[in-house]
């Protein structure tokens, strides 16, 4: 006689447990992935991952994030959905389900390191490498005076004795000044102990947006001993018409967001002052601190 078998509800309480342990954990994966993939392509630099902590901290303090901060923030949120999903495929049989787990960190972290890597390959694609303009002769330029990223006023002639590596651009800006700031900055650590004479400076051409608070968060997701500058628009046009710039908002969407279009070339001047090169965004890194280092060691000037 056989005796009929009674479902055990737990069992089936437990399947479905599993079966949305399993489901949770695959758009978990299906996210975080795509969210690393996409934010790892824009990163400009790997060592911003390690702000988002203090970031973070100052969103919840009302601070919104700079742009340059976007791609790491969305980068760990992305790394934290991977981990949630590994930890839910870990939950239950530790021997058969751990295997699952390393298989899709490791993917993660593959699908991520392609990204960074694509978008590295994509900004060296583009930065094929042009020759540096000199001016000849070059020109003593008029002095200025704006407001730096500590509140204070700084004037142009303030910086003599330096050479100044000299940019427009602004703090919302989505691709442009990022990628400006970051060729500044690998600039800086590539002319090593020739740095020292050299002042990095970040002038915007949208003083209504960008307050000095705003400035030194932006200033210091690159390098803190950058100088930005900001000031009212009729101002920050009049000096940078004299370098031959020129900037134009756009109108503004629903949100009240806007971009500014503006020239995205690097201006050098020397340490009395006086114009003396230019190059343009494209330009290789090596190219721009080849050139920096030959005015350094030689201030390479045709006779006044």
């Amino acid at each position: 006689m056989t005796i009929p078998t009674i479902p055990d509800p737990n069992a089936k309480q437990s399947s479905a447990g599993s079966f949305a342990r399993l489901l949770i954990a695959s758009m978990l994966t299906g996210f975080g992935a795509v969210m690393m993939f996409f934010s790892a392509t824009y990163l400009q630099d790997a060592r911003l991952l390690a702000e988002v902590p203090e970031v973070f901290w100052l969103m919840i303090c009302g601070v919104p994030p700079s742009e340059v901060m976007a791609p790491p923030l969305l980068f760990s949120l992305g790394a934290v959905s991977v981990l949630l999903a590994c930890v839910l495929l870990v939950i239950g049989d530790l021997k058969r389900r751990f295997a699952f787990a390393v298989v899709v960190l490791l993917s993660a972290a593959a699908m991520s390191g392609a990204g960074y890597a694509f978008g590295q390959a994509n900004r060296a694609a583009q930065s094929t490498p042009l020759k540096i303009a000199y001016m000849n002769p070059p020109r003593l330029m008029p002095d200025f005076e704006l407001t730096n990223q500590h509140g204070a006023k700084t004037r142009l002639s303030d910086l003599r004795g330096k050479y100044v590596v000299l940019f427009f651009g602004y703090t919302h800006c989505p691709d442009v000044c990022p990628l400006a700031l970051g060729d500044m900055r690998a600039v800086k650590r590539m002319l090593g102990e020739d740095a020292k004479d050299v002042q990095f400076v970040f002038i915007s051409v949208d003083g209504s947006r960008d307050t000095p608070a705003a400035l030194k968060q932006y200033m210091d997701a690159f390098d803190s001993s950058f100088l930005g500058l900001t000031g009212p628009e009729q101002e920050v046009r009049l000096i940078a018409l004299e370098y031959g710039a020129r900037f134009r908002a756009n109108p503004p969407n629903a949100d009240g967001f806007y971009i500014v279009d503006h020239t995205a070339d690097t201006y050098v001047l020397d340490r009395q002052g006086y114009w003396v090169a230019a190059w343009a965004l494209s330009t290789s890194r090596e190219d721009a601190t080849a050139a920096l280092r030959d005015l350094i060691h030689k201030d390479k000037h045709v006779s006044r």
